[in-house]
């Protein structure tokens, strides 16, 4: 059984900005072209988060993730989420380079795989490609 705790976007956000990158509310909103106000409503979850990725890949480079950072797949997503379950953006852009992209989503659609599954496929390809 998975007890992993969901974060928020804003949660996460904030935990990886004051915990690990240690830059304050303003700074930080400074840094990534918000209004301090709006960052703090966005970590309150009191709006919902920034849906582009410029401004996510931004977002993230000032937190320090690298792109094989986990963590910056996870706020794509979260962000995703907080914006009524819009495709990921960075997954959006992925999909217009490569397209052979939306292919491998129908079969994937078409099989119903278990998100389990999915993410075993997922790590066969890490492995094998």
């Amino acid at each position: 059984m998975d007890t992993k705790i969901s974060l928020t976007f804003g949660q996460l956000l904030k935990k990886i900005r004051v915990e690990e990158a240690n830059i304050g509310l303003r700074r930080f909103a400074a840094l990534v072209d918000l209004q301090a106000s709006n960052l703090s409503n966005i970590e309150q979850s009191k709006i919902p988060p920034p849906a582009n990725k410029k401004q996510l890949d931004c977002i993230c480079d000032t937190l320090g993730l690298s792109k094989a950072d986990p963590r910056r797949a996870e706020l794509f997503d979260l962000a995703a989420k907080g914006n009524s379950g819009r495709i990921p953006a960075d997954v959006a852009a992925i999909v217009k380079e490569h397209e052979g992209v939306p292919v491998l989503v129908r079969t994937v659609a078409n099989r119903q795989l278990s998100e389990e599954k999915l993410r075993e496929l997922a790590k066969y390809i890490e492995e094998n490609y």
